[in-house]
């Protein structure tokens, strides 16, 4: 018999996500001439994660990648950023076409988009098998005809001349778990799932970038620094361990905050030299205040967990023990993994 939640996946498309989907203005983007800096700066004025790149072609917008605020680090790293890098690190990198990010990473290698007429369980498939964060939704995205007949086409990584130029719309994991929420009276049981059990659920699919060993380890014990460490320290250790996220902890291991490649935001060549400074320091600087990180308990439901990632315009939610340690992270794609089941 079918479960609940598995009709609801291949009943419901992208096309009802995006009608739901609360969005009044159009969709923020760059062209490829900009600056890597202005990057950084769009990200933040605009408090977003991701934003396409496209050329102009014939007067019209060819959309070439998504640039994420990871693609960022990896292009400190790139430059040689380290925890021992002096203040006089070159930062003319800053001042470059931002198309020297195109590829830097591999999501930033192909551009994902999709049909509005893709069924939400092919998009979630999408999202954690491919390890993708969002897609480009386009009104009119031509199939090759070498791709027609292949279980690929629902999620089309066209070459640069067979992509129809469009507005486009981003769609993001974040719309998904939102919009799951939204209908949770027609998802049945799963959302009584035990929060624990999603925790690491997504490396399942990590075999293209994790051997075995090290996704086993990811999903036991959650990626941490302590609190005397430098705030490249987390990122590079980020970079290092495949982690989305870093957790940041006291002397007694007890949670105190969390830093991502989110947090890069708005660098520019005066401010990289806060990230050798301590990591609570540059959080402080950057996000105004200290964030207290999104957690639950193992004793939480899935429904409660998601409500709580919603509610609070998370991106992960870190599972604690009673001493507040970290034991876990929940990521969003987790959630959403758990929905193949």
């Amino acid at each position: 018999m079918t479960s609940l939640h598995s009709q609801f996946l291949a009943t419901h498309t992208v096309a009802d996500v995006l009608r739901e989907k609360k969005q009044d203005h159009e969709l923020i983007d760059i062209q490829v001439t900009a600056t890597v800096e202005k990057v950084f700066e769009t990200l933040l004025a605009n408090d977003i994660l991701s934003v396409p790149v496209y050329r102009k072609f014939n007067n019209r917008k060819d959309y070439v990648a998504i640039i994420d605020a990871f693609d960022l680090l990896s292009t400190l790293e790139e430059q040689g950023l380290s925890s021992e890098t002096t203040t006089s690190l070159d930062t003319e990198f800053l001042s470059m076409p931002v198309a020297i990010l195109v590829g830097m990473t591999k999501g930033s290698s192909k551009l994902w988009t999709c049909q509005p007429s893709l069924s939400l369980r092919e998009l979630i498939e999408l999202f954690t098998k491919h390890r993708v964060h969002r897609v480009l939704v386009l009104d009119d995205i031509p199939i090759r005809t070498d791709q027609a007949d292949t279980e690929d086409n629902t999620a089309i990584e066209q070459e640069q001349q067979a992509r129809q130029p469009s507005a486009g719309r981003l769609l993001s994991q974040t719309d998904v778990v939102r919009y799951l929420l939204e209908h949770n009276h027609e998802l049945g049981s799963i959302l009584d799932m035990p929060a624990d059990q999603a925790a690491g659920h997504a490396l399942r699919y990590a075999e293209e970038y994790l051997d075995e060993t090290t996704a086993k380890k990811l999903k036991c014990t959650p990626v941490s620094i302590t609190i005397q460490s430098q705030a490249w320290d987390a990122l590079q250790k980020m970079s290092t361990s495949h982690a989305t996220c870093v957790a940041v902890v006291d002397s007694d291991g007890a949670l105190v905050a969390e830093m991502s490649a989110a947090d890069l935001r708005g660098i520019n060549p005066n401010r990289i030299e806060d990230l050798h400074r301590p990591v609570l320091v540059y959080l402080k600087t950057c996000q105004g205040s200290l964030k207290r990180p999104l957690s639950c308990r193992a004793k939480f439901s899935l429904g409660q967990l998601m409500s709580g990632v919603v509610r609070n315009h998370g991106h992960r939610s870190w599972l604690v023990d009673d001493e507040d340690r970290p034991v876990g992270c929940i990521t969003l794609s987790d959630i959403l993994a758990v929905y193949l089941k």
